[in-house]
């Protein structure tokens, strides 16, 4: 059973009561929910965690700051 759609929509609610708009409650959830499959799939051992060489040249090119959100479950970095 996929338990993604449900994870999603409880953390977009979760989000929504935390004051995000919808659209941005709803893209939360996604995080939410792909991050929880990811740890998911290291867990299984499917794949391997992104090294932490190849994660500094991502962290450089991005623009913005991180800003990062907790719902309760994980923290979700925007």
């Amino acid at each position: 059973m996929n338990r993604a759609p449900v994870l999603t929509l409880w953390a977009a609610v979760v989000a929504e009561v935390l004051g995000f708009e919808h659209d941005e409650a709803l893209t939360l959830g996604r995080a939410v929910a792909g991050l929880n499959a990811y740890s998911k799939g290291i867990s299984l051992g499917l794949f391997q965690p992104t090294r932490k060489e190849a994660q500094e040249p991502r962290r450089k090119m991005r623009k913005e700051k991180t800003v990062t959100v907790d719902l309760g479950v994980r923290d979700v970095r925007e």
